[in-house]
């Protein structure tokens, strides 16, 4: 009952909120200004502060249950994240595919490739946050995909350890991230945890699947999770969606791409970070 009532509060605000937008474009600037600060007076002080189970309404994972925090993930529920990365997925992910989703957060990329890969494939889901963990493998379970996804409670790095610090989101679980060698996640705000930590390598020689495609999402150590997969790549050589938020993790990366023969097209928004990279070996271009 309280997750129905919960909802439908969201959704007025947010349908009052879409209204506003749409007929206020040509206002002036102090207005907008205005409005965008009634937005988060309302949304902060107003707005209930739960955990909901909801059906997203579009995207990759369209019609999926996920369990999110609100009013933090709603847009995980509006379908209105990671829209690109959605759709490469889309035209990449075929049945019996392996897809490694790197920083799975509440499952939004996980469940919708579970979908995609069928009976057959398998989506390996790397996540580090313990309470991220929970929420995924509920909605797993939820959505009866619990026997296509293999969630992995573990930050995925460079080298394997029992213990790395990781930097914990507050109103956004999803900013979470390693937090070790001077690297620090780019928006994490909440407190620092011990967490275990896995390569990709490390991964793969232990048994498991080795993949197709491989998604990551880590906050600013992207570079790192790479590095950790060295001879992976070079044996198996995945298709990568890699999202990079800062300068040094590009150049890092763009000299990775020359030394591991992989071609890529970069989506740079207004800002110029974060930044999405879609990448693909040298000798298979029709892959693009």
């Amino acid at each position: 009952m309280r997750n129905a009532l919960c909802l439908t509060v969201y959704r007025i605000y947010f349908a009052l909120r879409d209204a506003l937008e749409g007929t206020g474009r040509d206002l002036p600037r102090p207005l907008k200004w205005g409005r965008r600060a009634l937005h988060r007076v309302v949304r902060r002080y107003f707005l209930p502060d739960v955990r909901l189970n909801v059906r997203i309404r579009s995207g990759l994972s369209q019609g999926l249950w996920i369990r999110a925090r609100f009013p933090g993930e709603s847009d995980y529920w509006r379908g209105r994240r990671e829209a690109s990365t959605h759709e490469a997925l889309l035209a990449s992910v075929r049945a019996g595919a392996v897809v490694y989703d790197i920083g799975a957060h509440i499952g939004t990329v996980a469940l919708g490739s579970a979908r995609l890969v069928g009976e057959t494939g398998r989506v390996v889901a790397f996540e580090a946050d313990p309470d991220t963990v929970a929420s995924l493998r509920a909605s797993a379970r939820r959505n009866r995909l619990e026997a296509r996804i293999q969630v992995v409670q573990a930050a995925v790095w460079s080298s394997t350890s029992p213990a790395i610090s990781f930097r914990r989101g507050s109103t956004r679980l999803s900013h979470g991230g390693v937090d070790a060698g001077g690297l620090a996640p780019s928006w994490a705000d909440g407190p620092s945890i011990t967490v275990p930590a896995i390569t990709l390598d490390h991964f793969v020689n232990s048994g498991g699947p080795p993949p197709g495609l491989i998604k990551i999402d880590v906050e600013g150590g992207e570079f790192e999770v790479l590095r950790g997969a060295s001879t992976l790549i070079s044996r198996n050589r995945p298709l990568i969606i890699v999202e990079v938020h800062h300068w040094e993790a590009f150049r890092q990366i763009s000299e990775w791409m020359e030394e591991f023969f992989y071609q890529g097209k970069w989506s740079v928004p207004g800002p110029g970070f974060p930044r999405l990279l879609f990448a693909w070996p040298a000798e298979s271009p029709t892959r693009r």
